[in-house]
């Protein structure tokens, strides 16, 4: 049992509950602030359980909706970290989730919760995998979901979602989706997977707890001997926090002895400028069209403190790296999202600027599969020459 929340930035203990809104203290002083679960006891991992359910002494549920996530593999990229000049290079394949990415660690304690409270539909604004991973967690659990998203959304997320029987409501402009959400929330009593705040917080509070067991998982593969950088796609950083506070709870435990440095990968400078000194509350432009996943125009508090606390830092890439780096990791075998494969537009501008050593040991968090990649990724003329047309006489 979870006796309290706590706010990430102040510390103030409130009773449990959802707060839509954040911290309370926070919001008063007109801080949009996320808040997390406190816990009793020591954390411990259990063995004899497989995937998150190895973890629950730190997690807010020891029961929740289950299609097997987590325990997805470590692989080293022996031949890349070699031309990159780094004595180690590490992919967390997040796209062996059960909806092909790391979305699947939060869903399942989103759905938890709203059955909790008494909500009978889900909902989230999204153009993609946390609109089709809450969906089927919402199926598994036999609750209604509601994914509202915009015209733009991809034929390949769109045929997902429907396929669950969620239902999917798509307006104009992606800033009414919140709107709409807020809406329903306070009228029908929906829960919301999504922060509804401008600047956000982060997800839901429960649901954003899962993605410590990334940490837990590679404390279980590495040991005390963890790598020196974790890179991680970034937008409101949920993800990044949230292995942030994994790593936190393992250095508490002193089960290991230091943090990685987590490194936020974002397609435009965003917690850049803020780590330069600009306002938390800027509205930043943002071109994301292939990289859709991580867009958005701000930044949120928990992504600056889960680098500040590491020493850690953000990198941006441009847009037309994003294909070539797509294509490099295919020809290692790793068919990567675009916005996944970004981690690695960032690693090598990171090497060029002198932000990690020659030799250092990486790991980057590849959050989604390439069968989600934008229909514009699609479109290159280059490719026409790697296919032929052939016809064999029958025998």
């Amino acid at each position: 049992m979870i006796p309290s929340l706590s706010c990430i930035r102040c510390g103030a203990v409130v009773p449990l509950w959802d707060y839509p809104e954040g911290c309370p203290h926070c919001r008063a002083q007109g801080e949009n602030i996320s808040l997390e679960p406190d816990y009793e006891g020591n954390f411990v991992i259990d063995k004899s359980k497989r995937g998150m359910f190895r973890y629950t002494s730190r997690l807010p549920y020891d029961d929740f909706p289950t299609l097997g996530e987590g325990g997805t593999p470590v692989i080293e990229l022996t031949a890349l970290s070699q031309q990159l000049g780094l004595a180690k290079l590490y992919s967390k394949n997040e796209f062996q989730n059960p909806t092909g990415s790391h979305k699947d660690r939060m869903n399942p304690f989103v759905v938890r919760r709203a059955m909790e409270v008494g909500c009978t539909t889900v909902a989230a604004a999204s153009t993609g995998n946390e609109g089709v991973s809450l969906a089927c967690y919402a199926a598994a659990a036999g609750m209604n979901c509601c994914i509202v998203s915009t015209d733009s959304i991809s034929p390949i997320w769109k045929s997902a979602i429907l396929s669950t029987g969620a239902q999917l409501l798509l307006t104009d402009r992606p800033a009414e989706r919140l709107a709409l959400i807020d809406r329903k929330r306070k009228e029908e009593n929906w829960y919301s997977a999504t922060n509804l705040l401008t600047p956000p917080t982060g997800s839901c509070l429960y649901g954003v707890q899962g993605y410590k067991t990334i940490s837990y998982e590679l404390y279980e593969d590495f040991g005390r001997d963890l790598p020196e950088y974790i890179f991680v796609p970034t937008t409101r950083g949920d993800l990044l926090w949230g292995i942030y506070r994994g790593l936190q709870e393992l250095l508490k435990a002193a089960l290991i002895d230091r943090f990685p440095r987590l490194v936020a990968v974002e397609p435009a400078p965003r917690l850049e400028r803020v780590l330069r000194g600009e306002s938390l509350h800027t509205n930043f432009a943002c071109d994301a069209k292939l990289t859709s996943s991580i867009g958005g125009s701000t930044a949120t508090f928990q992504s600056l403190q889960a680098l500040s606390k590491t020493n850690g830092f953000a990198v941006s890439f441009e847009q037309n790296e994003v294909m070539p780096a797509v294509l490099e990791l295919g020809g290692y075998g790793l068919y990567l999202e675009t916005a996944s494969a970004a981690a690695l537009c960032a690693l090598r501008k990171a090497l060029r600027q002198g932000n990690l050593a020659q030799g250092a040991r990486v790991l980057i968090i590849s959050t989604s599969h390439g069968y989600k990649n934008p229909p514009q990724f699609y479109e290159n003329e280059s490719w026409s020459s790697k296919i032929q047309h052939v016809k064999e006489k029958a025998l």
